[in-house]
């Protein structure tokens, strides 16, 4: 994988107060590094505020509102973890519109850690195999997932997994959103 991977992809980041701010953090780092074009969506306008361990920690910029936010205009979604901020999600329905658009169209997703719960919360769950924190395996085997007991696991287009190595994640996690080697190749 080259240091540019994800040049001239378009990678839409959806968030809400309360993400969590070390994963957010080294998500922008890396996507960044790597070429990709960055753009948040969230709930708040202007800056969502991060979740730093038992307090509110650092604001990131918002490129703009959930509820004019189109899937269409997007390569790749990446949901970061962030209980606060998984939650205030779950609640709007702009969320899981542009979800359900990404799993319509057949885009690379990746939901980091409990952001998997996201799918259950919003109805989607039905019939994905996915795996992350162990906390929120009963929910979404009751949502109609079934649960993988991977690190990570890839289906159909969905990066699912629990991020306690997060360097290990996102290093996944590019090549997922890169896509197969000979899409690139052809590209």
């Amino acid at each position: 994988m080259t240091d540019k991977a994800l040049t001239g992809k378009k990678i839409l980041i959806m968030v809400s107060n309360g993400v969590d701010e070390s994963v957010m953090s080294a998500v922008q780092r890396e996507m960044l590094k790597i070429g990709a074009t960055l753009k948040t969506c969230g709930t708040e306008p202007g800056l969502v505020n991060s979740w730093n361990n038992n307090a509110w920690g650092l604001y990131f910029p918002v490129d703009q509102q959930i509820s004019v936010t189109l899937g269409a205009d997007f390569d790749c979604l990446v949901v970061p973890s962030g209980t606060r901020g998984i939650q205030k999600l779950a609640t709007n329905p702009h969320a899981e519109r542009i979800i359900a658009s990404f799993i319509t169209a057949g885009k690379p997703m990746a939901f980091m850690g409990n952001a998997v719960e996201l799918l259950a919360k919003t109805k989607l769950a039905e019939g994905w195999t996915v795996s992350g924190p162990e906390s929120v395996m009963d929910a979404m085997t009751a949502a109609g997932a079934k649960w993988d007991e991977e690190f990570i696991c890839v289906h159909n287009g969905l990066m699912t997994g629990d991020c306690t190595d997060l360097g290990a994640f996102i290093a996944a996690m590019v090549e997922h959103l890169a896509g197969p080697a000979e899409l690139k190749q052809a590209a």
